[in-house]
């Protein structure tokens, strides 16, 4: 995860100029009185270039502008304005996004707690093929949630989806429960991870065309 995250930034960085962004800790400008949401803009040449670009819909500059407030870059940490931005990435299609509002939703940051919320955004991800959200899928799955039911069946498909790109974490619980299932269920199991597509989004399809 680590390692998709820092790709996905450098890409970010490089396609919006934000390099300032990306280096080593600076001191956070003051607000002036402002919102904490609408401080970070000014003064900053390449952050006022980033929020034109997300304000526009690009979704790189979107989730990169909800990094930078998830992650104090240039401005203070402000998760609720994060998630905002994540919000229009996801939206968009954005497989990174939609993982991240899900684990904002399970844990109640910048967003009311909800784990029926977070499973949806898990879903989203993982349809995409984004291989945390089908392992967080799958776990929660096994035993189910607030507002979530259980299903093993499920649960084995994205788990068995998400150690299918090397999550080891996943293969393991993957293996713990198929002891969980009937013969016939297991099956079953087998079928849905082998007739598995992965959902193409909008944001996919906007890259991708030439």
């Amino acid at each position: 995860m680590e390692a998709c995250m820092r790709s996905r930034l450098i890409i970010v960085c490089a396609s919006v100029f934000l390099v300032s962004a990306c280096g080593g800790a600076r001191t956070v400008p003051a607000t002036h009185g402002k919102p904490v949401s609408e401080a970070p803009a000014k003064g900053n040449a390449a952050m006022q270039q980033l929020r034109a670009q997300a304000e526009k819909g690009n979704v790189e500059a979107q989730f990169a502008l909800a990094q930078a407030y998830d992650r104090g870059r240039e401005v203070p940490i402000d998760k609720v304005e994060a998630v905002r931005w994540y919000m229009r990435a996801a939206e968009q299609g954005d497989a990174f996004s939609q993982y991240l509002l899900g684990n904002n939703a399970w844990n109640g940051t910048g967003m009311p707690k909800s784990e029926q919320a977070a499973v949806q955004w898990w879903q989203r991800a993982a349809s995409q093929g984004f291989a945390p959200a089908q392992s967080s899928l799958g776990r929660t799955l096994v035993t189910g949630g607030q507002g979530v039911s259980p299903d093993k069946m499920q649960a084995y498909l994205w788990l068995a989806l998400s150690a299918g790109q090397g999550d080891q974490e996943a293969d393991q619980q993957r293996a713990t429960l198929v002891e969980q299932l009937q013969p016939d269920q297991l099956a079953q199991a087998k079928r849905l991870v082998k007739e598995w597509k992965p959902a193409r989004s909008r944001a996919v399809l906007s890259r991708s065309a030439p």
